[in-house]
């Protein structure tokens, strides 16, 4: 039985990505390397350079939104106008055939493609008409080469002052309104980077335009779980294990954060010792075993919370042989599924520092099923590799696991009866595929995640190309990566082994060098995560400045993951 333990504790392990770090190489240029033409909205233009994504809107307008809006930026900057339609059947898309307008062309003009250039001080409105529908952009203009930098407290909304900002080459402390004002060298494209040692961590937004930014902060004890649940877990509800056969299964913390970006060792809790048959072993603490280990503890967020677990008997012989990592235990989970039984235990609230106690009955049995057509993989799979597939059902507990499967093409994925997670107002479909198979060791893995409205079949967007980090050299702190090229929005999370945080978000497709400026976070070492997504609704600029520049405050279309050790 020795077997049983690495088997295990693989479980729901998430995956490294596609290309390993070169060492701590010293050869990296030291500044950003522009590949491409990358504006406030994230859009890169189409194939032919254009400026024009090929894509617009069938049908006829029903609504017509364009972004940025209440820009203050300074004279000389530039930016594209993204403009997104809704059309009569609800589906919304970019817009290509708007028509853009200065109200005051010595303040700011705009062209055919809607690139807007500051070019006097003052304000204005950019009109943005389509089909019978027109939107105003305000826009004000300084005179003054700066950049205006509030930080502010995520959870509360106010001011952190004696924040350090740094822009491109100076620092400031900010002040006890949590504003600071830096000189900058131009108009055009620069990297704002804030922190604050003592209780928050980095965030950096990398060329962005000079301009007035809002940046909240977290605080380092909101990036880990806090809180505990704990409960019994009743078998009566699960079929009987024959004399060859082990009832087991999993309890899980409802996903809290943003359902395309977990990654799947959130739903795993620590380790704790089991004495199985005479071998001791350390499996995840959220796994139960009838007769040897018959409660749970998983790891949750503060405040409101479900607990959901599935389980029922499987063949020993199979939980012991030829099972080689993560990939060949959902697949056996997967094949026995019919066999297993789910529960759920929702509008529990978890304290930080506590545990809640929440008892588990899984007794419901995969009845239904969710159609989902899988997306095509990008470059870099072999062709062979079968998607992972989830379903959740969200509620104001979280997001909850209720159905899985694992293939190719058009898949059935089993499920339970919708309504079984009390109070349920959404749900989804969550795909991942790794390069060589799932579970095959340290390769790329892409994910998506699509709204699933339960009336045909669902199909996800394509999934991008995988995003590789090239060189990460602590000595100078810079960063080599490369994303999709059609990304409208990446995301960068460095963790250092003491637990510090730095985040770093691009304004769309981005390809360079970064440098993140921190003097706290000078580590020899770190676990980086690079996530390009492609979004619909919203812009960079609208979240810098409304603070929604996290992905899961917009609609999103597909999302990669890359992770490095």
């Amino acid at each position: 039985m020795t077997r049983f333990l690495p088997v295990m504790s693989l479980l729901f392990v998430g995956c490294p990505a596609g290309d390993s770090a070169k060492g701590d190489s010293d050869d990296t240029s030291g500044g950003y390397v522009d590949t491409g033409d990358v504006t406030e909205t994230g859009e890169t233009g189409d194939s032919d350079d254009t400026g024009v994504p090929d894509t617009g809107v069938e049908g006829g307008l029903a609504a017509l939104d364009a972004w940025p809006s209440g820009l203050t930026v300074n004279v000389g900057a530039a930016w594209s106008v993204r403009v997104v339609g809704t059309d009569k059947a609800g589906v919304r898309a970019v817009y290509t055939a708007a028509t853009f307008a200065s109200a005051d062309t010595a303040v700011a003009t705009v062209d055919a493609r809607g690139v807007v250039t500051a070019v006097g001080a003052g304000s204005t409105t950019v009109e943005v008409v389509a089909e019978g529908f027109t939107v105003e952009l305000d826009v004000a203009v300084r005179s003054t080469l700066e950049a205006t930098v509030t930080v502010l407290d995520a959870a509360t909304g106010g001011p952190i002052a004696k924040a350090t900002v740094w822009t491109n080459e100076t620092e400031v402390e900010t002040d006890a309104s949590g504003v600071a004002t830096v000189s900058v060298a131009s108009a055009g494209a620069i990297n704002i980077t804030a922190w604050e040692t003592s209780e928050w961590y980095a965030v950096s937004v990398l060329d962005t335009i000079s301009r007035d930014v809002i940046l909240r902060l977290k605080r380092v004890d909101e990036r880990e779980p806090s809180a505990q649940l704990h409960g019994d877990v009743d078998f009566s509800g699960m079929l009987d294990a024959e004399a060859a056969e082990e009832v087991f299964g999993l309890a899980s913390g409802s996903v809290q954060g943003p359902l395309p970006l977990f990654q799947i060792d959130d739903l795993l809790a620590d380790d704790r010792n089991l004495d199985y048959y005479g071998v001791d072993v350390a499996v995840p603490s959220n796994l139960f075993v009838k007769g040897h280990l018959e409660d749970y503890y998983a790891d949750a967020f503060p405040g409101p919370v479900a607990v959901w677990g599935l389980g029922g008997p499987v063949p020993i012989a199979e939980l012991t042989a030829g099972l080689s990592g993560t990939g060949d235990a959902m697949a056996l989970l997967i094949d026995h599924l019919d066999d297993l039984r789910w529960g759920v235990n929702g509008g529990l609230t978890a304290s930080a520092g506590a545990t809640t106690e929440a008892p588990l009955a899984p007794s419901v049995a995969f009845t239904d099923s969710a159609r989902v057509a899988l997306p095509s993989l990008s470059a870099g799979f072999e062709g062979t590799e079968e998607q992972l597939v989830c379903t959740f059902d969200g509620s104001d507990d979280g997001w909850v696991l209720t159905g899985l499967a694992m293939g190719t093409g058009v898949l059935d994925v089993r499920r339970v009866p919708a309504g079984s997670v009390t109070g349920s107002d959404r749900s989804a479909v969550w795909t991942m595929a790794q390069v060589g198979g799932i579970g095959s060791g340290p390769t790329g893995i892409a994910v998506a995640a699509a709204a699933d409205d339960g009336a045909s079949t669902l199909a996800f967007p394509d999934f991008q190309d995988i995003p590789t980090i090239d060189a990460w050299s602590f000595n100078t702190r810079q960063l080599d990566l490369a994303v999709d090229p059609d990304a409208s929005l990446v995301r960068i999370t460095m963790v250092d082994p003491r637990g510090r945080v730095h985040e770093l978000f691009a304004g769309g497709s981005w390809s360079g060098v970064v440098d993140k400026h921190n003097d706290d976070f000078q580590r020899p070492t770190a676990d980086i995560t690079v996530q390009s997504l492609a979004i619909l609704d919203g812009s960079f600029e609208q979240g810098v400045t409304d603070g929604s520049l996290a992905p899961e405050s917009h609609e999103v279309e597909s999302v990669s993951t890359c992770l490095l050790d």
